[in-house]
């Protein structure tokens, strides 16, 4: 311990203390060991608290729930998820626990001994103050604007101008979020859900008292509509179809209906029930396999969805656009028909959120999987941008006063909850890390979000085995493991893990009893990695503050550098066969296109028009094949000629990673009619496709590694996801 840090006697107020090889910052929720930082929640910090001031004694689950939720009428599982997380935190092996011991039918103490600090450990004497700033918010502030007398004008035409297209402005903010007080304590956040099941999709009723969401229970099929009260009531279930699949629940503005998607197979339905139940009511087809998002007007007789615009036939042949745009679908007869706004014709607007009091529709613009929010008045018009992150963008919601936006957000680097001021354009973090998919009630300060908690391990699937034969665990891990790919000559293995704390790259050989990091990013998340043809370097993307880069590692140095430009945003990499160029997807003409790299040269050049997302030339053929984003399946470029031509349909939104080429054909994730991902070979020879496995937990935007033989595929595979449904009090931003 640094000899400027001095032990105390345990104080209610006192903040810093050591549990075992944890650093604990009480007043900031954070638990810290070496380059490792945490953020448990309030509550869960607050139960944790206690056990300390315990100092060893056990303390009874009534005297954790009087002390830590003294001001609510919780029940006990709130208590059973806190410890959990806690667990999950600070726990090598949560189902081992050595720091939080269970007393049956009693409650809980702490194992280990507490040391409490007068300040964290820093170097040459820094004040804890200095070392770890207590407020956890980060603040993003707009783009500094040009001074003099000169912009008066300016401005004064522009906020006539936003008045004539958006009306009348909303009230003053009544908090500023630029202010480094303003999430110093935090915002209330509690369970709703702590089943040992998923619950994701949250959507809360317009009163505040109720929440809608999607879980597949035991006894159910799959996943299904459930209704929940947040006084503690048990899950009750909407619908009693035996549809395949069933999610996304919305709450009609007056709070008497829910419309969600109903899947089955290729066939996806919008469906409308009563709130309590009873009759249904299908009122639109939606796109299968993936979330076809809308949301309902605020006067309840029609919902908005995203669709292809219908453009004027050529010799009696009709044409879409490429991109979607906002349309309405009237409730009464069905009928769809198109917002005039705005457009970009190069990027498509989904997820259309309209504002409490129906004169905005806000709306997500930009290809996957990075986008930003702008809004549109109801009419129509002009559209105005909101947010300049090019993120990962997991769900939005108005807040009640018309003003304020909960968005979920990667752009720090991992997903979290940010508050938006759509004025001033200020963002801020509110320290909720894994948080999305929030929904906001109408007519209280309350937000529910999904809080996302699942492992995902690697998987080895031989093609030699029975189709639904179970596959063999590889570089298992206690956390997550995605984007698996094998060396050229399949001796080690490359993968995305958070087993260290952070997003890295680690490798594993066979028959090698653990796998090692290579890569040491601070506060980013990667993605795709792909070897070079001699097995010396791994190219991969780095995604965080707002920008997403090319980097490759040698592998046996560890020694990384960055091989896309300043500014580039790019979302895939991949060596050419020959291993002299890079192909990638960047937007650094203003939409995702194809470019090839020369690695001498160090220049680049366009390859295509299309919209792409994954790239690969790994059938050796001539020919270079991407997803395209645009079209929808899987295209392939005549890398001499230029030409392009679609070579499969099936490659989609949702399995755009999930699709691998070699000289015998293409190997790609689908599912089936029950909704469970199989793994296709289609062979170049035209031969129709066939069934290798069926892969029911497989994770289809994890990616999946091919050995160079065709003979098995690795995959992620969910192993555990206790995914739950969250519940945040915003009161203090709408207070008076």
């Amino acid at each position: 311990m640094s000899s400027n840090v001095r032990v105390l006697r345990p104080q209610d107020q006192t903040r810093f203390a050591r549990l075992g090889d944890w650093f604990v910052d009480l007043a900031s929720n954070r638990l810290l060991r070496g380059d490792r930082e945490l953020r448990p929640t309030p509550k869960a910090m607050a139960v944790l608290r206690q056990l300390m001031l315990a100092n060893g004694a056990p303390q009874t689950r009534s005297e954790l729930l009087d002390t830590v939720w003294r001001d609510a009428f919780p029940t006990d599982d709130v208590l059973t998820h806190a410890i959990t997380e806690l667990r999950r935190a600070i726990e090598e092996d949560p189902k081992l626990p050595r720091h939080i011991e269970t007393i049956p039918k009693v409650g809980y103490r702490l194992l280990t001994p507490v040391e409490w600090l007068e300040q964290l450990p820093g170097a040459g004497g820094e004040t804890a103050a200095e070392a770890a700033p207590a407020v956890p918010v980060v603040v993003e502030l707009p783009p500094k604007r040009p001074q003099g007398l000169w912009i008066i004008a300016v401005v004064v035409v522009a906020a006539c101008a936003l008045l004539a297209v958006f009306g009348r402005a909303p009230p003053p903010s009544r908090v500023d979020l630029r202010n480094p007080l303003f999430a110093q304590s935090g915002f209330p956040v509690r369970p709703v859900t702590a089943e040992s099941d998923s619950e994701t999709f949250p959507s809360i009723s317009p009163d505040g008292t109720s929440v809608a969401y999607t879980a597949r229970y035991p006894g159910d099929e799959g996943p299904h509509i459930y209704l929940r009260g947040l006084s503690g009531s048990p899950p009750i279930r909407l619908s009693r179809s035996d549809s395949s699949e069933e999610t996304y629940p919305v709450w009609s503005p007056d709070g008497t209906q829910i419309a969600f998607l109903r899947m089955r197979g290729d066939v996806c339905r919008i469906v409308v029930v009563a709130a309590l139940g009873g009759r249904e009511r299908e009122v639109a087809g939606c796109e299968p396999h993936f979330l076809d998002y809308f949301d309902w007007s605020r006067d309840g007789r029609s919902l908005l969805i995203s669709r292809q615009r219908e453009l004027a036939p050529v010799d009696g042949k009709p044409r879409t656009e490429t991109a979607k745009s906002l349309h309405r679908l009237a409730l009464e007869d069905g009928q769809v028909a198109p917002l005039d706004y705005q457009r970009d014709p190069g990027q498509p607007d989904i997820q259309p959120r309209a504002s409490p009091d129906g004169r905005r529709i806000a709306f997500r613009r930009g290809a996957v999987p990075y986008s930003d929010i702008f809004v549109v008045d109801v009419g129509g018009g002009s559209a105005r941008q909101l947010t300049r992150l090019r993120a990962r963008i997991r769900g939005y919601d108005w807040l009640p006063d018309n003003r304020h936006i909960l968005l979920s957000s990667d752009h720090g680097g991992t997903q979290s909850l940010y508050l938006l001021d759509t004025e001033s354009g200020d963002l801020a973090n509110l320290g909720i890390v894994g948080g999305s998919y929030p929904a906001v009630s109408r007519g209280r300060g309350l937000a529910v979000f999904q809080q996302d908690n699942a492992d995902i391990n690697l998987q080895s699937f031989r093609f030699d085995a029975a189709a639904d034969a179970a596959g063999e665990a590889i570089a298992s891990s206690t956390r997550s493991e995605s984007w698996p790919a094998f060396a050229p000559n399949d001796d080690r293995l490359v993968f995305v893990s958070n087993r260290g704390g952070d997003s890295q790259l680690w490798l594993f050989e066979p028959g090698a009893r653990t796998s090692y990091q290579i890569t040491h990013h601070g506060k980013v998340e990667l993605s795709a990695p792909n070897w070079s043809p001699d097995g010396r370097r791994v190219l991969y993307v780095a995604r965080g503050s707002g920008q997403s880069r090319l980097y490759s590692v040698e592998v046996d140095s560890g020694q990384t550098r960055q091989e896309s430009e300043e500014g580039d945003n790019v979302r895939y990499g991949a060596y050419s066969w020959d291993g002299h160029s890079i192909f990638y997807v960047s937007d650094r003409d203003g939409a995702w296109h194809i470019w090839q790299r020369d690695l001498a040269a160090r220049t680049s050049r366009r390859l295509s028009e299309s919209s792409a997302y994954s790239v690969s030339d790994g059938a050796g053929n001539g020919k270079l094949y991407f997803a395209n984003m645009g079209e929808g399946g899987l295209y392939a470029i005549d890398l001499a000629s230029g030409a392009e031509e679609r070579v499969n349909s099936n490659v989609q939104f949702w399995n755009m990673n999930a699709w691998r080429v070699d000289p015998s054909g293409l190997y790609y994730l689908y599912s089936g009619e029950d909704m469970k991902p199989q793994l296709f070979v289609q062979p170049w020879d035209g031969t129709p496709p066939r069934l290798l496995r069926k892969v029911e937990w497989a994770l289809p935007e994890g990616g999946f590694a091919l050995d160079r033989a065709a003979t098995r595929a690795v995959l992620p595979v969910v192993a555990r996801d206790d995914t739950d449904v969250m519940l945040l009090d915003l009161s203090a931003v709408l207070a008076p």
